[in-house]
C-alpha cells in the first residue's frame, strides 16, 4: 500500500474515532427522560408501590383460612405427672405430640372488606404518587434546561457584542490616526470593549453554573460532558394563535380530573371514609371458626409394654371445631372514640381536597395566562429589537461621520443587548409555559 493512502486510511480511522467518542446532543427531552430514569426519589416510590401491592395481597389473604401445624417433644426426669393416672411419680418419660389447627374468620365487624378496599385506594395513591414524581422530575429539569439555554443564548449574544467592540475599536483608532477622532473617542470605545469583555466572561461563568445545576438536577456525573441542543436559542418569531376562553376551561376540568396531584387528595379522602367505616368493627361483634386434630405419644422409659408408637398415634387422635363469638361490651371509649376520630379525618381529608382544587385552579389558570402573557411578550419584543437594531446601525454610521458622541453609540449598543436579552428570555419562558399548559391538558411532558 502507497504511504498516501495509509495516511489516509489512518486519517480517517482517527476522525471517525473522534465521532464515536464525542459525546451526543441531549436535547430537553433526552434530559428529562435522563432525569426520570435516574432520580431516586422515583426509584423510591417504585419500591412503594410493590410494598402496596403486597399489603392489598395480605389484606386479600385475611379472608382464607389460617393453617398451622405444631410438634412437641419432651424427656422428663426426677418428679413429674403420670398422664394415665395424673398422680406424681419419679419416673424418667417421653412425651411427643402433634397438632394440626385452623381458624376462619366469619364476621370481623366489616374490617375485612374494608381493609381490602382500603389497600385498593393505598394501591392507588402510590400510583399517583410515583406520577407526580416522575413529573416534578421532567419539569425541575425542563427549568433548569430552560436556564441553561438562556446563559448560554446570553454568552453567544455577549461574544457577538465584544466582537463588534473589536472591530469598533480597530475602526475608531485608524480614525484617530487619520485626524478624525480624538483620544476621548477611543478611550470610550475600548471602556466599552473591557465592559463587554466583563460580560462575555460573566455570561460564560453563569452558563457553567447552570450547566452544573442541570447535571445536578438530572442526577448525571458532574464530570460527563453535557452537549445541549441550541436549536431553541435561535427559534424564528412565534406565531401568535388566540386562545379562547373554552380552551382555559377545557385545561383547568382536564387538569383536575387528571392531575397527580390532586388524585393523591382524592385517594387521601377515599381512604379516610373506608377507615371510617372501619372503625365500626370495633363496637360490632366478631365471628370465628376453628378447628384442629391433635394426637401424642407417651412412653416410660426403661419399661417395657407400652404401645408402639403408631397405636398411640391412632388411638390418641383428637379433633375439634369450635366457633367463637367476641362481643364488645365497654371498652373503655375506645371504640365511639376511634369512630369520632375517623370521622374527624374524613372531614380533614375533604377539606384537604377542596384546598388541592382550588390551588390546582389557580396553577393551571396561571400557566395559562402566563403563556399567553409571554408570547406577547415575545411579539413585543420582536418588534423592539427591530426597531433597535435599525437605531444602532443608524447611531453607529452617524458616530463614524462625527455627528454622534461615542456616549450615544454605547446607549444605544447597551439598549439593543438588553432588548435581545429580553427577547431570548421571554422566548425561553413561553415555551416552558407551553410544555407546562400541554402537562394540564393532559399530554405527556417527555416527548418521544
Amino acid at each position: 500500500m502507497k504511504l498516501r493512502h495509509k495516511i489516509t486510511l489512518a486519517a480517517t480511522l482517527l476522525i471517525c474515532g473522534t465521532m464515536q467518542a464525542e459525546e451526543p446532543v441531549w436535547t430537553v427531552d433526552s434530559c428529562m427522560a435522563y432525569a426520570v430514569e435516574h432520580n431516586r426519589t422515583v426509584r423510591q416510590k417504585e419500591l412503594q408501590t410493590d410494598i402496596d401491592q403486597l399489603d392489598k395481597l395480605e389484606a386479600a389473604g385475611n379472608f382464607l383460612p389460617g393453617v398451622s401445624a405444631r410438634t412437641s417433644a419432651a424427656y422428663n426426669f426426677g418428679r413429674s405427672v403420670d398422664p394415665e393416672t395424673n398422680l406424681y411419680n419419679n419416673v424418667s418419660t417421653f412425651q411427643n405430640g402433634y397438632a394440626l389447627e385452623a381458624s376462619l374468620p366469619i364476621f370481623q365487624g366489616g374490617s375485612l372488606v374494608q381493609e381490602v378496599k382500603r389497600a385498593k385506594a393505598a394501591i392507588l395513591l402510590g400510583k399517583a404518587e410515583l406520577q407526580e414524581a416522575r413529573d416534578n422530575a421532567a419539569l425541575n429539569t425542563f427549568q433548569a434546561y430552560i436556564d441553561a439555554l438562556y446563559f448560554y443564548g446570553a454568552a453567544e449574544l455577549a461574544r457577538k457584542k465584544l466582537a463588534k467592540s473589536d472591530s469598533l475599536v480597530y475602526k475608531t483608532r485608524l480614525q484617530e490616526e487619520l485626524g478624525l477622532k480624538g483620544r476621548a473617542d477611543v478611550l470610550q470605545v475600548e471602556a466599552q470593549r473591557a465592559t463587554d469583555a466583563y460580560q462575555l466572561t460573566k455570561q460564560e461563568n453563569d452558563y457553567a453554573t447552570a450547566l452544573l445545576t442541570l447535571k445536578q438536577t438530572m442526577n448525571l456525573p458532574s464530570d460527563r460532558e453535557l452537549r445541549l441542543d441550541n436549536s431553541m436559542v435561535s427559534i424564528p418569531a412565534i406565531d401568535y394563535e388566540p386562545l379562547d376562553a373554552t380552551t382555559d376551561e377545557s385545561t383547568i376540568l382536564t387538569a383536575l380530573s387528571a392531575n397527580p396531584t390532586l388524585r393523591q387528595a382524592e385517594m387521601n379522602r377515599r381512604i379516610t371514609l373506608i377507615e371510617q367505616k372501619k372503625a365500626w368493627a370495633g363496637i360490632l361483634p366478631s365471628i370465628s371458626l376453628a378447628g384442629s386434630l391433635s394426637t401424642s405419644y407417651f412412653k416410660e422409659l426403661h419399661k417395657s409394654g407400652y404401645p408402639s408408637f403408631g397405636t398411640q398415634f391412632d388411638a390418641n387422635l383428637g379433633r375439634y371445631v369450635g366457633v367463637s363469638v367476641s362481643i364488645p361490651i365497654f371498652s373503655r371509649f375506645s371504640g365511639t372514640a376511634g369512630i369520632r376520630r375517623a370521622r374527624l379525618n374524613h372531614r380533614i381529608a375533604c377539606e384537604k381536597y377542596e384546598e388541592q382544587r382550588e390551588s390546582l385552579q389557580k396553577l393551571v389558570q396561571q400557566a395559562v395566562n402566563d403563556r399567553r402573557g409571554f408570547l406577547k411578550e415575545s411579539m413585543q419584543m420582536e418588534k423592539k429589537v427591530e426597531a433597535d437594531s435599525l437605531a444602532y446601525e443608524v447611531t453607529l454610521r452617524k458616530f463614524e461621520e462625527g455627528l454622534m458622541t461615542s456616549l450615544d453609540l454605547q446607549n444605544s449598543a447597551s439598549q439593543l443587548q438588553e432588548s435581545r436579552m429580553l427577547l431570548l428570555q421571554s422566548r425561553l419562558t413561553y415555551l416552558l409555559k407551553c410544555r407546562l399548559v400541554d402537562y394540564y391538558q393532559g399530554k405527556d411532558i417527555i416527548r418521544k
